[in-house]
């Protein structure tokens, strides 16, 4: 089945996504080795997460101090992202065309 990506990601498969503990055990794993292969030693980095859907891998980057500003081509994946209380900027962008940051 072929369409334009955003037909993938309605709120039915964000409800679906941010449910899956698998999928979010996974996403911080990423997070967490992505921090250890940056090597960013002092905390207040600002950190782009590219694709980063709901926001999963937030927690570990907050954690260990930083900012970051999510990107994602879902804006119900971005709603899920958004967490009340948190610092969390999250952008619509389909990263397949010209980013205009």
């Amino acid at each position: 089945r072929t369409a334009a990506a955003q037909a993938f990601y309605d709120p039915a498969e964000a409800a679906k996504y941010s449910a899956s503990a698998r999928m979010g055990r996974t996403q911080r794993h990423l997070a967490e080795r992505a921090l250890h292969l940056l090597d960013i030693r002092q905390p207040g980095a600002l950190l782009l997460d590219l694709g980063c859907g709901t926001g999963y891998s937030g927690a570990p980057l907050e954690r260990a101090g930083h900012a970051w500003v999510g990107l994602d081509l879902s804006e119900s994946m971005l709603r899920a992202a958004r967490a009340p209380g948190k610092r969390r900027d999250v952008l619509c962008a389909d990263l397949g065309a010209p980013l205009w940051l």
